[in-house]
């Protein structure tokens, strides 16, 4: 008997006799450190046809207390090609004994995608129950079909931090010739089984301990054990395609869903040739070409069939002046090569944390599209669903990661801009009144780059509200404070923007015996101290660095001098550095200037404390206050 036959034969008598799920039947270990524990996951992933998949799972949850209550994991996606055709939960007390059973006809259904998307089909059933005790455990089957195989899933033996896992099973069996491939990572220090031959994969995990989350420290996914599976030949909601490596895989994105879609009407050609008359400069051009998109589109996310993968026609983007961040792109794309500059779709993992293609192992991968461009020897980015990003501009949406490039020769994996800590900068000057009361005002500089501006340059498209809130967070540690006038000014060429602010507060300074107690960092504080992180096991992660320059004059209360200046600080250490002065320039005034540089990078789970320690003495020292005294 095959390997497989023999797993699902096995499956079919554990899905035919209820186990015995009582809470007091968990490992020890299993529940240290945990929220919840997955007493089973099992999935049997079957391919009948390169357009045909069948997926079965059964997965049982013991959710120990309410932040485990996200763990049940309890839903079940479908559109017009994905069909359920099981779907049922029983939910179980500590001692293992049903309480509530829910069909599928129970269960929430309700679109899969949020207001922001115009046209989609996606739709998701999902368990919605209140549990009165802790424990409680979920009972979860279902089974569906897809056409869809250039979505195999993949499997994860632990689903996240603070969840344990007593028994995970996945097995895949290819029925139809097709050659597949799977990769697996990070299983040296955990106990899993594999079993493999040519048309049939499967894998048993017994007994995962939770994990501990640790501040600062590298992608769950870096460490978790995880399969990936791919086909090498396989459907997209009608559209056949094969790959087995980057190359063909671009080849595919390119022939079957890019290829002829860039044609535009003479009328939008004509148009766009006149913005670029007589400009030689060819980023000059780009520029005038994205900003024309950006004046003339907005972004609505479109999910429906092969739009979710296809990007919208040009013309069908010039005649609605609307797409997705596929049609704009594209859209881009085709404006561009009308005033002879070409560029090239590109595909990616965007969001604030850093993920990467992973370039051994081609799959289907990416949730994002966006523009590379050429130019003078550089590569530049054109983020084509803003309206207000400027050119070259990759904000931590799209900066320092591995991306899939789409040409007409095929697909290359390259990488986004990086910047360098430095690039990441903030300049912040100010000049501050103090009066013998206590109060204080002045007008607040800000000049911001790199990440940091990314951070900033869309105040100006918020309310007046919000920016005071903004501002009143940023300065949170002075009490009392009151906004004037606010003035922004971005420069989207230098891709530098400037924050104007004027400031007031009562009872800054703090009146002792006659003396004033006066903290000279009034604009830019770093209080921020990571958590402690006992026992740690896992490397320290910076991912992005920054600079941080300061100078504020202080106009001292008339008749009043400094008791005693602070004394010069620098810190030099390999997580960055740290200088402080404060001078007198002349009576009643003050100069107060400070450095913070703060350094990307991968560091020993050991650097942790004195990371932390760097950190503290940069809050205390951002703290330190001076002593005023009546001349």
């Amino acid at each position: 008997m095959r390997l497989l036959a023999k797993y699902l034969l096995i499956a079919t008598f554990h899905f035919s006799f209820s186990q015995d799920y009582s809470y007091t039947l968990i490992p020890d270990e299993l529940l240290t450190n945990a929220d919840a524990v997955v007493r089973l996951d099992r999935m049997n992933v079957v391919v009948t046809a390169q357009d045909f998949m069948r997926i079965t799972s059964k997965r049982v949850v013991t959710v120990l207390n309410e932040n485990g209550d996200g763990d049940v994991h309890a839903y079940a996606f479908y559109d017009k090609s994905t069909k359920i055709t099981d779907l049922e939960a029983r939910i179980l007390n500590k001692h293992g004994e049903e309480i509530k059973k829910i069909k599928k006809k129970d269960f929430i259904d309700q679109s899969a995608v949020d207001g922001g998307t115009l046209y989609s089909d996606s739709r998701v059933l999902y368990l919605r129950y209140t549990p009165t005790d802790y424990p409680y455990t979920v009972e979860f089957t279902k089974e569906y079909t897809t056409p869809n195989t250039a979505f195999a899933p993949s499997w994860n033996f632990l689903d996240g931090y603070r969840v344990s896992t007593e028994k995970s099973e996945f097995a895949f069996s290819m029925e139809c010739g097709i050659p597949f491939r799977h990769k697996e990572s990070n299983f040296e220090s955990y106990p899993i089984e594999l079993n493999a031959t040519d048309t049939e994969i499967s894998y048993v995990g017994t007994n995962l301990e939770a994990i501990e989350t640790e501040p600062l420290s590298p992608s769950f996914v870096e460490f978790a054990p995880n399969v990936k599976i791919a086909l090498d030949r396989f459907h997209l909601e009608g559209v056949d395609g094969s790959a087995k490596n980057w190359e063909e895989f671009g080849q595919w994105i390119n022939d079957e869903l890019i290829s002829g879609r860039d044609y535009l009407d003479p009328g939008t050609i004509a148009k766009v040739q006149q913005l670029v008359q007589n400009v030689d400069d060819p980023q000059e051009k780009i520029r005038k070409v994205y900003e024309y998109v950006q004046d003339n589109t907005r972004y609505i996310s479109v999910q429906l069939g092969i739009g979710g993968w296809m990007p919208i026609s040009a013309e069908e983007v010039d005649r609605v002046k609307y797409g997705d961040c596929k049609g704009l792109t594209n859209y881009t794309k085709a404006l561009l090569k009308a005033v002879g500059i070409e560029s090239y779709y590109t595909v990616l993992f965007a969001g604030r944390h850093k993920r990467d293609f992973d370039t051994e192992f081609t799959s289907m991968q990416g949730n994002h599209a966006f523009l590379n461009v050429p130019v003078d020897g550089k590569e530049l980015w054109l983020e084509c669903t803003s309206q207000i990003t400027p050119v070259n501009h990759l904000g931590m949406f799209t900066d320092d990661r591995n991306v899939l490039k789409i040409t007409p020769t095929g697909g290359e994996i390259v990488r986004t801009r990086t910047y360098t800590d430095e690039e990441n900068y903030q300049l912040t000057k100010a000049e501050y009144f103090t009066e013998a009361n206590g109060s204080v005002k002045g007008k607040v500089r800000i000049v911001s780059k790199g990440t940091q501006y990314d951070q900033k340059f869309r105040q100006p498209s918020k309310t007046k509200l919000e920016q005071e809130e903004f501002y009143k967070s940023y300065w949170s540690y002075i009490n009392n404070l009151s906004l004037g006038e606010i003035n922004f000014n971005n420069d989207k060429k230098e891709i530098s923007f400037l924050e104007e602010v004027d400031i007031n507060a009562e009872n800054y300074l703090s009146n002792t015996d006659g003396k004033l107690l006066f903290a000279p960092n009034l604009g830019n504080r770093n209080t921020h101290i990571p958590e402690r992180s006992r026992n740690r096991e896992r490397e320290l992660v910076i991912s992005r660095g920054y600079l941080d320059e300061d100078e504020f004059t202080i106009h001292l209360p008339k008749d009043y001098k400094v008791e005693t200046l602070l004394e010069p600080i620098l810190l030099e250490t390999k997580f960055g550095s740290y200088e402080v002065k404060l001078e007198s320039k002349e009576p009643e005034v003050l100069v107060y200037n400070r450095r913070l540089l703060i350094k990307s990078g991968r560091y020993s789970k050991e650097d942790y404390k004195l990371y932390r320690d760097f950190r503290k003495q940069v809050a205390r020292y951002d703290n330190s206050r001076i002593i005023l005294t009546k001349s």
